[in-house]
C-alpha cells in the first residue's frame, strides 16, 4: 500500500526501496512531482486489479464492466463512482476525489476519465488532475 505518515506524502515502500542509494531530499520526503507519479503507478495498479486476487485485501480493485445489457451512460456512470470509490478506499495519499467522463476522442472502445483529486501536505493541500483512458479492459494513466 502507500506510504502516508500523518499528512506526509511519499513514495510506496517498493519505490522507496528501489531508490536506495540514490541521494535523499531534505527531510527524506518526496517532491510533489514524485509523489504524484507515484500516485499515478499506485492507480494503474489499483484499477487493474480485480476483487478477489489479492489475499490481504480481497475487496481491492475494481469490478469488470463488461456487461453489454448495461447503457453506455449507465456504464460511463458506474464506471466513474467504482473509480471514485476504489480510490478513496485505497489511496491514502488523496482527498476529495471527482471522476468525470471525457468525450472519447472518436474511438467509442476506449473510455476517458478524469479524475481530481486533493493531495494532504500536512499544513498545505495541492490539486491534480490525472487522465485516465480504459482501453481493452485496461487502465492507464495519459498525463
Amino acid at each position: 500500500m502507500s506510504l502516508y505518515r500523518g499528512g506526509v506524502l511519499g513514495n510506496r515502500l517498493f519505490e522507496r526501496l528501489a531508490a536506495t542509494g540514490q541521494p535523499v531530499e531534505a527531510g527524506g520526503e518526496a517532491s510533489l512531482a514524485d509523489t504524484v507519479e507515484s500516485i499515478k503507478r499506485h492507480l494503474v495498479d489499483l484499477l487493474n486489479s480485480h476483487p478477489g486476487h489479492s489475499e490481504c485485501a480481497p475487496e481491492l480493485g475494481l469490478l469488470d464492466f463488461n456487461d453489454a445489457t448495461i447503457g453506455v451512460l449507465d456504464l460511463e456512470l458506474n464506471i466513474q463512482r467504482a473509480i471514485r470509490q476504489c480510490i478513496e478506499r485505497f489511496e491514502p495519499r488523496v482527498q476529495r476525489v471527482e471522476v468525470e467522463s471525457l468525450p472519447h476522442g472518436g474511438d467509442p472502445l476506449q473510455l476517458r476519465f478524469q479524475v481530481h483529486a486533493t493531495l494532504d501536505l500536512g499544513r498545505d493541500n495541492a490539486q491534480t488532475t490525472i487522465d485516465l483512458l480504459l482501453n481493452d479492459k485496461r487502465y492507464q494513466c495519459l498525463n
